[in-house]
């Protein structure tokens, strides 16, 4: 039976949801605060990364287990919608001063114990030959096959085109006071009924309010002419890990702050300088780079820095994807559909449902 379903937040998550349902052939609204054309949620600050492996350095090995199919999830999805979008899968590179190829050797341990991987640390030749725009004389690494990166604007601007296309109503502007029943209030009074509703609203959340922190992070766009770097460049450094992420046309994202703040000001100095600064560590040509915008925002998280779908009486809240929104979001939206329409819980990822 057709269901009228209402979603609360037009980040990835939001939007993932919603071309879920709405490719299940259910009615979907979308109420997003925004309008539109300059979105101020997390998932527009973010790399875009789909590193389940690389996960495995820092995260809990859950975050491994629920995002292990992404990539392959990603590229059904990409698909299916048809549209002109960055995306790439030719793996990710993690590299490390050769002084410190011992924390290698562990991350290299660790990721094969804990998958069917076999992962051999590579010499600063082989990371010639893959990437020779690299600086790799003193450097050492480790390749992460499986992996890939999708370009965050591209997508969700793919997504709603979708949505809008396949008969969606998406209400920007549109700020929502209360969920109670499965009716969203919105300011000024209107109230809309729904089957469900799925709330993706991040550390804007109604449900969730006073349970989620906010994690900065930092990003620093450039145009570097003389640049040619084909897969996301992990820079594993004990005081200034860093992210390299091409986004074609020597353009690239370089990012990695982790700050425990609700703070969404400008980029501080500090970090531009220390993101600046790694960047060099990887290919000296940065330095000639042009800066081409520097972003911050804040992504919620639990305590446990895990995900959560929080199974209320009233709607469904969505949340706490930290900064796996791209790694995550993909499997989150099957299993919200499937509650919804079938009452399934996957039994297990019981974790995951609150």
């Amino acid at each position: 039976m057709k269901k009228n379903i209402g979603v609360v937040g037009c980040g990835i998550v939001g939007l993932l949801v919603s071309y879920k349902f709405s490719q299940l052939g259910h009615k979907v609204t979308i109420f997003e605060k925004d309008n539109g054309l300059n979105f101020s949620n997390c998932s527009v600050t973010a790399a875009g990364m789909i590193s389940p492996y690389c996960e495995l350095i820092h995260s809990n090995k859950k975050i491994f287990e629920l995002g292990e199919t992404s990539l392959l999830k990603w590229k059904k999805i990409i698909k299916e919608l048809n549209s002109r979008i960055f995306f790439k899968s030719k793996g990710s590179l993690v590299v490390t001063q050769i002084a410190e190829k011992s924390d290698l050797e562990l991350i290299c341990e660790r990721v094969n114990s804990h998958t069917k991987s076999k992962l051999k640390i590579l010499t600063n030749k082989q990371i010639q030959k893959l990437e020779p725009d690299i600086d790799s004389i003193n450097l050492t690494g480790l390749l992460f096959k499986d992996e890939g990166q999708v370009d965050c604007l591209e997508i969700m601007n793919a997504l709603i085109k979708f949505l809008k296309l396949n008969g969606s109503l998406i209400k920007f502007e549109s700020h929502v006071e209360e969920i109670k029943k499965n009716t969203v209030s919105l300011k000024g009074g209107e109230r809309i009924n729904f089957d469900h509703v799925i709330e993706c609203t991040g550390l804007d959340s109604i449900g969730e309010k006073g349970k989620l922190r906010g994690v900065r992070g930092e990003i620093i766009k450039v145009f570097a002419e003389n640049v040619n770097i084909t897969r996301p460049i992990r820079l594993h450094h004990f005081r200034y890990p860093t992210y390299i992420t091409p986004r074609g046309k020597n353009n690239y994202l370089i990012g990695a702050t982790e700050i425990e703040s609700k703070d969404s000001s400008p980029v501080s100095v500090r970090s531009a300088l220390e993101l600046l600064s790694s960047s060099m560590l990887i290919s000296k040509s940065f330095s000639e780079a042009r800066i081409l915008e520097l972003s911050t925002n804040c992504r919620p998280a639990y305590i446990d820095n895990l995900p959560s779908i929080n199974i209320k009486n009233d709607f469904i809240s969505a949340n706490g994807l930290y900064r796996h929104g791209y790694l995550l979001s993909p499997l989150i939206a099957e299993l919200i559909a499937d509650y919804c329409l079938n009452k399934k819980k996957d039994k297990k990822l019981s974790y995951i449902y609150n």
